[in-house]
């Protein structure tokens, strides 16, 4: 009944996750890269010849917040990336954390860093609900 991963299997699986790391540290570099020009050009004085109005300083603000909050979830989503990565060095990936039951492979193609079943992610959901 145990279907555990191929060992072609994990390492499709440990190759996706690497080339997925790769792109959002990437995508980080992009991030800061852009928030450094945008910093330096701040510190010329550049802006002090324009009068702002007030929207634009807002939509200012609020693209430095939101790439904020973007290389927040891309650091979350490293960590997640790093700890399948672990658990398929470990032999447990694709092995729901709840059930320990195989995780289908059609979640895992969609969600590589899955580390539960729908299942269990249910199960979690209901004790989130009854308070742990």
């Amino acid at each position: 009944m145990n279907k555990k991963l191929t060992k072609k299997q994990l390492q499709y699986f440990k190759d996706k996750l690497l080339a997925e790391k790769n792109k959002v540290l990437e995508e980080m570099d992009d991030l800061q890269q852009s928030n450094l020009k945008q910093s330096i050009s701040d510190s010329s004085g550049e802006i002090s010849r324009y009068s702002y109005h007030l929207g634009d300083v807002a939509s200012l603000s609020y693209g430095r917040e939101f790439s904020m909050g973007l290389a927040e979830r891309q650091q979350k989503y490293l960590e997640q990336i790093d700890e399948a990565l672990q658990r398929i060095e470990e032999g447990v990936y694709g092995i729901c954390k709840v059930t320990g039951e195989p995780i289908p492979i059609e979640r895992l193609e969609e969600v590589p860093v899955a580390k539960y079943s729908v299942k269990g992610k249910e199960i979690l959901e209901r004790r989130k609900r009854q308070g742990g």
